[in-house]
């Protein structure tokens, strides 16, 4: 009898653990959305770099992207030319440009190039790390040479935040 009771007891002892077990089922913690980070970017044109300033006969055709990646396009500039937007973080900045003149009405030393950037920053303090040259020459060697590369009035660039 005492075989049967501790086989019984034994039994029901190991029947209540197993059932007696639930299992964990913890509930995943949400991972935190981030919230959006509000950034102010710049697309910059200069007409100047040292000494040197862009004749005024230039004119500044610009497309950038606007602040829902939508290219704008801004035509007639006379630089320089500056645009500030409020975006959301990330966001790729691109700016396109060409320069663009009358012949009639160039002097007969024209100062010519490109001086650009993209910049940013939150606060009162904005940083655009401009690239570029500006150089001079009289009107037919500038003519020559834009002929031959009329790369040398335009640019490019883009830049992650």
């Amino acid at each position: 009898m005492k075989k049967v009771t501790f086989l019984l007891t034994t039994l029901l002892v190991g029947g209540m653990m197993l059932t007696g077990c639930k299992k964990d089922n913890p509930q995943p913690t949400p991972t935190p959305t981030p919230t959006p980070t509000a950034y102010t970017v710049v697309y910059k044109v200069g007409n100047s770099l040292n000494n040197s300033v862009l004749s005024p006969c230039f004119k500044l055709e610009v497309t950038y992207l606007d602040a829902n990646g939508q290219a704008v396009t801004e035509s007639n500039i006379t630089p320089p030319w500056e645009k500030s937007i409020e975006v959301t973080l990330p966001f790729h900045a691109k700016m396109d440009g060409t320069f663009s003149y009358n012949e009639a009405e160039l002097p007969e030393t024209v100062v010519y190039g490109r001086r650009f950037g993209i910049g940013g920053g939150n606060g009162s303090s904005i940083n655009v790390n401009m690239t570029g040259a500006f150089s001079s020459s009289s009107k037919e060697t500038f003519l020559n040479l834009v002929a031959e590369h009329p790369d040398r009035l335009r640019f490019s660039t883009e830049k992650d935040f």
